[in-house]
């Protein structure tokens, strides 16, 4: 599968919901339906919760402040992780393609075909100009 890979710039504003030039669909694409999908969702989220540190810069205690930067951590991987799916399908729609396609693909392949399937999908959305 040949698809061209946004920079860490690029990925960077992807990671906090920014969206991509369409020469990165089938990136878009390949990243919110591999196998590896839960884990890539992790990193983005990881990313967005890189601010909380510095609530260590707020003044008090040490153990206060570590409790503050535990519980915005705890509470934002709950609902991130609770509604990736929904996430991930949002990323999908913003990109250009349809509702329930990155469901459609983890349902229909196994682990070794995703890849396949996908380009399959990205060929056949990058061929059509909606």
């Amino acid at each position: 599968m040949h698809f061209q890979r946004p920079d860490p710039a690029r990925w960077l504003w992807y990671a906090v919901g920014g969206t991509l030039a369409d020469r990165y669909r089938s990136w878009v694409l390949w990243d919110l339906t591999a196998s590896t999908w839960v884990l890539r969702h992790f990193a983005r989220v990881m990313v967005l919760f890189a601010p909380l540190w510095l609530l260590l810069l707020v003044p008090g205690p040490l153990s206060l402040r570590f409790s503050m930067v535990a519980a915005g951590y705890v509470t934002g991987l709950y609902f991130s992780l609770s509604f990736m799916e929904d996430a991930c399908e949002r990323r999908l729609i913003k990109h250009g393609y349809p509702v329930g396609l990155n469901r459609r693909i983890r349902e229909e392949a196994e682990t070794g075909d995703r890849a396949e399937i996908v380009a399959l999908y990205a060929s056949y959305h990058q061929d059509r100009s909606d």
